[in-house]
């Protein structure tokens, strides 16, 4: 017994070892080449906190940004609380030194509407520091890491150049609007003189919106046939909306209505965050986008705040075009993707997790010893390794090796992430 133990012991030491020679330290080709090129290229980074006002670390960004109109702000993940440090003292450095005014999220069109109003002329007496999340998902605004940004936008508003804050998503965002959007729906129309006993089961379901976005909710209380009835009930007052006026708030609960609709008939067909899912709803995002940039800020210079996938100007696959291929495509060099990578994160217990495996890119980023560095990939000279394939975890810390110039314009890396810290509101 002894000595079958002793084989099948030596057995998997020497599949274990075969397998860390073949697969695990076969470094690529390229490696060296591509450390050589991180180094060259890094623009370091001082600080990530939104209190430090020596922007001379970020000045590089006036040469980048000189043409630019549209930049993405991706991030890895949405929990990622030091991206959001991050993010939010570049917002106010372009806010306050190359002129970016317009903020939009990927949140609620209707719902940033609404929260951007209020910050402007409150009527709900919400407390202020909760008016964010009227528009905001709330790993957005209830935390220590966006607390100062949210008061910036909120003092901006009483300054000379005020920041407009929008959104472009179909989804319902703001958690704090759930237990009103009834009434302020059923108060426009009865402001505009449109009879809800015409659109019976929307009037039925008016306190239902958004748990009707959840296929099984929406399972349990209609059938294929209410459904269809529904869905042309919500068109049917979208019409009636589009007849009444045209004046801005007619139009943002035009556009609401439709976003509504599309919503039903994402969550109710495709199950969520199947490629099919995502395609539905970054295609719909990007017509919003693009409305807004052309008509609501035409010539202003727009931030948009989202995940990383989302800013992709390439094809993900045969399935799914990310919102930025629309945006790159209509505007071209005007628009810069600049996504968030990290090599790990810190836990409650200050451990470091979800290292990277070694072929990534983020392994070269991490020897550098630099916390925080800016890569301009657009800037790259052909000759560079940076241009040709290579593996990162960009994409929400999944291993992927891609032509990343094709997919984004800049990395902004982050050395160790860690989880927001929530606030209690």
């Amino acid at each position: 017994m002894k000595r079958i133990l002793l084989v099948i012991t030596a057995l998997i030491a020497i599949i274990l070892i075969f397998n860390k020679l073949i697969y695990n330290d076969r470094l690529p080709p390229n490696y060296q080449a591509l450390r050589v090129d991180v180094n060259r290229n890094k623009a370091v980074v001082n600080s990530i906190s939104m209190m430090d006002s020596n922007f001379s670390d970020l000045r590089v960004f006036d040469r980048i940004l000189k043409d630019n109109r549209i930049l993405m702000l991706g991030e890895m993940m949405h929990d990622d609380g030091e991206t959001f440090r991050a993010k939010s003292r570049l917002i106010r450095y372009l806010h306050e030194k190359l002129d970016y005014n317009i903020v939009l999220y990927e949140a609620g069109q209707y719902d940033m509407w609404l929260m951007n109003k209020e910050m402007e002329n409150p009527t709900m007496q919400l407390p202020k520091k909760s008016l964010a999340g009227l528009g905001l998902f709330d790993f957005w605004w209830r935390n220590n890491e966006t607390d100062p940004l949210i008061n910036y936008y909120q003092k901006s508003k009483l300054s000379g150049k005020p920041i407009t804050l929008g959104g472009f998503d179909i989804q319902f965002s703001g958690r704090l609007l759930a237990d009103k959007r009834a009434k302020l729906l059923e108060d426009f129309c009865l402001k505009n003189k449109i009879d809800l006993k015409d659109y019976p089961l929307l009037k039925k379901e008016l306190n239902n919106l958004e748990y009707l976005t959840l296929a099984r909710y929406a399972d349990r209380k209609l059938d294929s046939t209410a459904k269809k009835q529904f869905l042309n009930e919500i068109g049917k007052l979208r019409y009636a909306f589009q007849v009444s006026g045209g004046d801005e708030e007619q139009r943002v609960y035009n556009r609401y209505l439709a976003d509504i609709k599309s919503n039903y008939e994402k969550s109710w067909s495709y199950a969520p965050g199947s490629m099919a899912s995502m395609q539905l709803r970054d295609s719909l995002m990007a017509q919003n986008l693009q409305y807004q940039i052309d008509s609501l800020y035409a010539g202003k210079k727009i931030i948009i705040w989202c995940a990383n996938i989302h800013t992709f100007s390439a094809a993900y696959n045969k399935e799914y075009l990310p919102l930025g291929t629309y945006i790159k495509k209509k505007y071209g060099h005007q628009a810069y993707m600049l996504d968030f990578s990290s090599y790990g994160r810190k836990n409650d217990a200050g451990q470091i997790v979800g290292k990277p495996g070694k072929l990534a890119i983020e392994n070269l980023f991490h020897q550098t010893g630099v916390p925080y560095f800016f890569l301009d990939l657009r800037g790259l000279p052909d000759t560079t390794q940076l241009r040709r394939p290579f593996v990162s975890v960009i994409n929400q810390g999944i291993e992927e090796e891609r032509k990343w110039t094709d997919y984004i314009d800049g990395i902004f890396y982050i050395d160790l992430n860690k989880r927001p810290t929530y606030l209690e509101r």
